[in-house]
């Protein structure tokens, strides 16, 4: 096997003098940090974790499951190449791209920390593996968990008492007093949710640094992202994820505060997260941060993340705070808080993997639940006491942060890191953040929608969002996750309420291979037989569109429990709460998950660490070791193989080293199905008939499958909609879909399907656009500069200022005809003319709709255009130069 002690070191941690607990000081500097000093004198020590109950934390339980020969392949969603391929903040590489390190997605190869140290391949996770032993000992505490009225608990505030505790200023990161809410973020949970724009505004003056018309703004700001299968409805836990930046980054160059300054500089940190900096994107931060440069896949020094860890709560969906005030199924009350404060620089680029020097213990403070993750960032965490208040975490249980949140250092006092190699610098959601305003706001889950009607054994509401295309594989998010793990998390587990959606749909008389099997375990090969033509079935179902309603959202029943199977969750997850044993796990099933039980081929069975074989159906508690030759580098590391085959990679088969966490931009989302009725492929469009609906289609701007936009005429006004949106003339209709030459819409009641066309009328539309008219005082006020800031973060904000419909002669492109946007005063600004056509950008001619829309993505933050148009009979050119008018506006200003 491909493993040695530095991928010992590397992937679980280091050890080494793990019995020195001096004490010690963290350096927490920050150059454009305004914090006077706090966190001077934060002082923490080192614990051996050989000495935990657990030795190996920061291997969590899902790393210890069975592949299901290989058609389960949970791994690639941490062991990955792909972020550290892109240089994108990692540089740690599991999946056999650096042979020090070995391929994670094919070896179970858990390492101890040296040869006389405890076993890495034993999983002590307990609770998750042997539920039953935690409800004896909840129940041997002589509590009746059938007594616990859980609604009620879920709806009880638990975070407002320990923000109470936290002394100091909220606005500074560190309290600088001795507390155990030290490190405790301040974020007032009084002040959220956030408001539509995501900022976290406060009515409480020494909450904020500078306030607007809708309050004092705190720095924070709601990130809304597309989850991993970890922190889901479905698996009893989910997030709210919040960021600030030190306060330079929120003032102009003189000093003074100003949120658009602030925003433009959260948006440049998220196109240097996401990988998508432009050759045209400021090199550095702006206003007062200027001297900050912006790095590819890097945070800047002082950046905070706050992260609420709630309950499920599935009538919460933020519109009854007396349920809860913040969305997507996510309770009052919370499990944990977590945090995390970039305190020194980390330059992963100038570690190559296997290069990570000798560690010793853990760094941190048990008191006051920190530790130094090795990788620049102190890691915190607040977590429920057996009352459910929140008290700080000990380092053991901090641990298991380390293990997701780490990456390879050396330093010349070098700590405890691990780490996996999906994270951009440590971190797993800004990454996944929508793109633009979609993403700044609450944690939503997918626009989760609650149906406060159903009875609790239904699904309680739906998802008003599809599934987000991922950027290398062009496939949606959950769709490839469906196909690879086939399981509703990565413990490859399947909810009853799951299993229930899938036994409805897939059906031969549906359409499908064969009807959606039970498992069968009375025989590993009957076992491996059922999973293999589940995973078959999962990808046509993927594949027919199955996982998404006929509008293109997600099925609510994919994502969201009902309510009596979450309470149930929250209830085991309760006893882990009452009993603290967080080291034996956290994650709580209603009895041991099948894949780590054993269903290998009898005739190749898994074996023990004594040699003894598994049986079929037992569970794995044990995997064996190497044993042969103690003088070997991996003398007593893990040495079985997870099954998943490295010859069948994705999609012929379920192994893709190259997975990559990251979205397209701009976000694009899994075509909708066709709709109920329609067997097979859609109807041809032609065939499908002129809407009846007063409307007319006036332009439009495809993009792949099937999205875009499109320009409507309705009672004498234009108006922009987005493909997937409903119509807010008419209620109960959406843009299905933007083709070349038409656009489909559908009711949502019936599904019928009709078109409109360009240059063709439905009977009803007869109202003519009214005229273009701008006055020079709104001239005066137009701020183009501001504009192309904006539409550099959002390249669709362009619309705002035109509305372009396409010109096609003999079948090709020619160009797009203008017509003023919403803004219209923004389209005369930049000198256009109703009816120019728009042939050329910098010279490139507009030849097909992808170039046109690349071309859209290229240039929309860009400082100057030179725009070819024919204006009537003349082709004319006409400059658009940002800069001038930055120039103008400041010279009247000033």
């Amino acid at each position: 096997m491909n493993k040695n002690w530095l991928f010992v070191w590397m992937v679980l941690g280091v050890l080494a003098g793990c019995g020195d607990n001096t004490a010690e000081n963290v350096t927490t500097t920050n150059p454009v940090d305004t914090t006077g000093g706090a966190g001077v004198g934060l002082q923490g020590d080192r614990a051996n974790p050989v000495l935990f109950e657990n030795p190996y934390a920061q291997v969590p339980a899902q790393c210890y499951i069975e592949t299901s020969r290989g058609t389960q392949n949970a791994c690639q969603y941490c062991h990955t190449n792909a972020a550290y391929q892109q240089g994108l903040g990692n540089n740690n590489p599991q999946a056999g791209l650096e042979a020090r390190i070995g391929n994670l997605q094919l070896e179970y190869a858990f390492a101890p920390y040296d040869t006389v140290m405890p076993l890495a391949t034993i999983n002590r996770w307990e609770n998750t593996l042997k539920p039953e032993n935690l409800r004896a000992v909840v129940a041997a505490m002589g509590i009746d968990t059938a007594a616990w009225d859980m609604r009620t608990y879920l709806r009880t505030d638990n975070w407002k008492a320990a923000y109470a505790q936290r002394p100091g200023d909220p606005k500074q990161w560190d309290a600088g007093v001795q507390s155990a809410f030290r490190l405790f973020p301040g974020l007032d949970p009084a002040d959220l949710p956030a408001k539509a724009d995501g900022f976290v505004r406060s009515q409480q003056a020494k909450n904020g640094f500078f306030s607007d018309a809708q309050g004092w703004i705190t720095g924070w700001r709601a990130i809304n992202f597309m989850p991993y299968g970890i922190f889901t409805p479905m698996t009893g836990s989910v997030s709210g994820i919040y960021i600030r930046l030190p306060e330079t980054f929120m003032q102009r160059e003189d000093g003074s505060f100003d949120l658009a300054t602030y925003a433009q500089n959260l948006d440049l940190l998220e196109h240097a997260i996401q990988g998508r900096l432009l050759p045209n994107d400021s090199k550095t931060y702006l206003g007062k941060a200027t001297s900050v440069a912006v790095e590819h896949g890097l945070y800047p020094l002082g950046t905070e993340f706050a992260h609420p860890l709630h309950y499920v709560d599935v009538r919460a969906d933020g519109t009854d705070a007396s349920i809860s005030p913040f969305p997507g199924t996510r309770s009052q009350r919370v499990k944990e808080v977590r945090y995390m404060y970039k305190a020194r620089d980390w330059q992963p680029s100038q570690f190559r993997p296997g290069e990570k020097s000798e560690g010793t213990g853990i760094y941190g403070n048990d008191a006051q639940g920190w530790v130094d993750n090795g990788a620049g960032w102190l890691l915190a965490g607040y977590i429920e006491d057996k009352n459910g208040a929140l008290r700080p975490q000990t380092r053991e249980e901090m641990a298991q942060c380390i293990g997701c949140h780490s990456g390879i250092t050396r330093t010349e006092f070098p700590t405890f890191t691990s780490g996996t190699g999906n994270t951009v610098d440590s971190t797993w959601a800004m990454p996944r953040k929508f793109a633009g305003e979609l993403g700044w706001q609450e944690m939503n889950y997918l626009l989760y929608k609650a149906d406060r009607s159903t009875p609790e054994t239904v699904t309680p509401g739906k998802a008003g969002q599809g599934d987000p295309l991922n950027r290398e594989l062009g496939k949606g998010e959950l769709r490839y996750f469906l196909e690879t793990v086939v399981g509703a998390s990565l413990y490859g587990d399947m909810p009853q309420a799951v299993e229930k959606v899938l036994g409805q749909h897939i059906r031969a008389a549906n359409g499908y291979s064969a009807d959606w099997p039970a498992l069968d375990t009375t025989s590993a090969d009957s076992f491996q037989q059922a999973q293999a033509l589940r995973q078959t079935l999962m990808r046509e179902f993927t594949a027919k569109g199955g996982h998404l309603e006929t509008d293109g959202t997600i099925k609510g029943g994919l994502l969201y429990p009902p309510e009596r199977d979450a309470l149930a969750a929250a209830a085991r997850y309760r006893q882990v709460v009452v009993s603290q044993r967080y080291t034996k796990g956290k994650d709580v099933f209603p009895e041991t998950p099948v894949t780590f039980r054993h269903f290998r081929d009898p005739s190749e069975p898994l074996t023990r660490v004594d040699g003894t074989p598994y049986q079929t159906g037992e569970i794995v508690t044990e995997r064996p070791i190497e044993q042969d030759n103690p003088a070997s580098l991996t003398y007593r590391a893990g040495n079985s193989a997870t099954q998943i085959d490295d010859s069948k990679p994705y999609p012929a088969g379920n192994y893709n080293p190259d997975y990559l966490p990251l979205l397209q931009f701009p976000l694009q989302y899994e075509p909708a199905p066709a709709p109920a009725g329609v067997i097979g492929r859609r109807p041809d469009w032609r065939d499908i008939p002129l809407t009846s609906l007063p409307l007319s289609l006036s332009g439009m701007l495809r993009l792949p499958n099937g999205q875009g936009f499109a320009v409507l005429e309705h009672d004498g006004g234009q108006f922009l909609v987005q493909s997937g949106r409903e119509l807010h003339t008419h209620k109960g209709v959406k843009l299905l879909e933007v083709s070349e030459h038409y656009a489909l819409l559908q009711h949502a009641a019936s599904g019928h399907l009709e078109k409109l066309e360009l240059g063709m009328h439905s009977p009803a539309a007869t109202a003519v656009a009214a005229p273009l008219a701008v006055s020079a005082d709104e001239l005066a006020f137009v701020d183009l500069k501001a504009f192309r800031d904006n539409a550099a973060v959002d390249p669709y904000r362009l619309f705002d200022a035109v509305q372009p419909e396409a010109v096609v002669v003999s079948g090709k492109l020619s160009g797009y005809r203008l017509s003023p946007g919403a803004d219209p005063a923004l389209f005369v600004k930049a000198g256009l003319k109703t009816g120019d056509v728009l042939l050329a950008v910098n010279g490139v001619r507009l030849e097909s709709e992808e170039q046109a829309v690349k071309l859209l993505e290229q240039y929309a933050g860009t400082i100057q255009l030179s725009l070819t148009l024919q204006r009537g009979k003349e082709e004319i050119n006409v400059p658009v130069n940002f800069q001038e008018f930055e120039l103008a506006a400041n010279a009247v200003s000033g």
